[in-house]
């Protein structure tokens, strides 16, 4: 059984994209759940705040942004020794810094605009 879970946004066609290609090679030691009004309460969320970066909750313990992703690249075979040089602290400070301040918001305000277009219509 799984004891790493991870919230992420299935609207997102990169994020959605992202996370297929992770369940593929995953077997099933990772439960992938998608945002909805549901998981959002579950969790304890708003919207914006599931939307906005990666979650996981791993052994009780809630990750965000980068710490998820480690979480889940050690469970992921060919992404562990990713997961091991990227969790060396100069470097883990450098891209937690790029995904916090560029790629997170950058995708973020992708999905806003996405969600704007998709209401007007």
């Amino acid at each position: 059984m799984a004891n790493l879970e991870v919230l992420y946004n299935s609207e997102c066609p990169i994020c959605d994209k992202e996370i297929n290609h992770y369940k593929k090679i995953s077997k099933d030691k990772i439960v992938f759940i998608p945002i909805s009004p549901e998981t959002l309460n579950a969790w304890g969320l708003s919207e914006d705040q599931a939307a906005k970066k990666l979650h996981a909750q791993f052994n009780g313990m809630r990750l965000t942004g980068l710490d998820a992703f480690l979480a889940i690249w050690s469970k992921l075979p060919y992404y562990r020794f990713l997961g091991k040089i990227t969790a060396i602290r100069p470097i883990k400070f450098v891209l937690n810094i790029i995904y916090l301040w560029v790629l997170a918001p950058f995708l973020f305000k992708l999905h806003k605009s996405r969600k704007k277009r998709n209401k007007d219509f």
